[in-house]
């Protein structure tokens, strides 16, 4: 079978499918590499080990482990559709190394606002810090979704209400012309801001209040947003509602203990501070001895 074919036909489904357009283009750009390294859709798992061993470096595990995802659902679809025996089953997957989720604190969140000067980019900064939402959902943010506590959204897996404070629905108002005479709440120059043009606003910001790489942009204030709103007392399944995870699996990634607080825990609990203690406690017993002994000592000599 004829590898771009197999793909036309792949790509096809995932549109009838009605899966968003980011999807799509993700799936296109990861195949398209794959049929230039292979005109022929290959039968054995061999080749395709060979082109996910060589489509990407090995230090970049991630983006190699997403070479295998759409090359995996490529054949998944193929082989079902013309009822054919899947190499892929005989392939493992690469190795991915856990890394730890760059995230914001408060403290750089405060920072983030008060170094925000132009009004759209302030309601735009209030609104990720506030709630969380994917840079998409906020490019895409209408004057009619902005409701009395909450915003809705269209979003990853679909519309959803996002609730919000006062403050930010009073920036996020404060776009909106009163003639209604555009429906977007966030505009340039050019029309309403693209995710692209999100990500260069925030981008500008973040190292503008100091903070340092990696991933200097929306998504990262969303994670910040996610850590802090459990920090400070949140429950998962609320935060999977406001950040529109379908899996609470990817919602307790925010559980798990930061990085400060495993320090913390660790200040706390480390088995140097007792043994420490330990040898003090020691320390002043034997200085008790020592000074009692040199008591007696002194009394002996005044009694002679």
């Amino acid at each position: 079978m004829n590898t771009e074919t197999a793909v036309q036909s792949f790509l096809y489904n995932r549109r009838s499918r009605n899966l968003r357009p980011a999807t799509i283009k993700w799936y296109e750009e990861h195949l398209r590499r794959f049929v230039a390294f292979s005109p022929e859709l290959p039968t054995e798992p061999e080749p395709i080990e060979q082109f996910i061993t060589e489509v990407v470096p090995q230090e970049k595990d991630e983006s190699r482990h997403g070479y295998y995802r759409s090359v995996k659902a490529l054949y998944r679809f193929i082989c079902r559709r013309h009822q054919l025996a899947n190499p892929m089953d005989f392939i493992d997957p690469p190795a991915r190394r856990k890394k730890v989720m760059p995230t914001l604190t408060a403290e750089e969140m405060l920072t983030l606002l008060t170094r925000t000067r132009r009004l759209r980019d302030l309601a735009l900064v209030s609104l990720f810090i506030d709630c969380g939402p994917r840079c998409g959902e906020a490019a895409s943010l209408r004057s009619y979704n902005i409701h009395s506590d909450y915003i809705k959204v269209d979003g990853k897996t679909g519309e959803r209400e996002i609730p919000i404070s006062e403050e930010t629905r009073q920036r996020l108002l404060s776009l909106v012309p009163a003639d209604g005479s555009q429906d977007y709440v966030f505009v340039g120059q050019r029309g309403p801001l693209t995710t692209n043009g999100i990500y260069k606003i925030i981008s500008k910001y973040m190292k503008a209040a100091g903070i340092s790489k990696p991933k200097l942009g929306p998504h990262r204030i969303r994670h910040g947003f996610g850590r802090n709103f459990i920090t400070n007392g949140g429950d998962s399944r609320s935060l999977q509602k406001i950040m529109g995870h379908a899996n609470i699996s990817t919602t307790e990634i925010y559980v798990e203990l930061s990085g400060e607080e495993v320090r913390e825990k660790h200040h706390q609990f480390t088995p140097l501070r007792s043994t420490h203690a330990a040898a003090q406690g020691s320390f002043f017993g034997s200085s008790q001895v020592a000074v009692k002994e040199a008591e007696e000592i002194l009394a002996q000599k005044e009694a002679n």
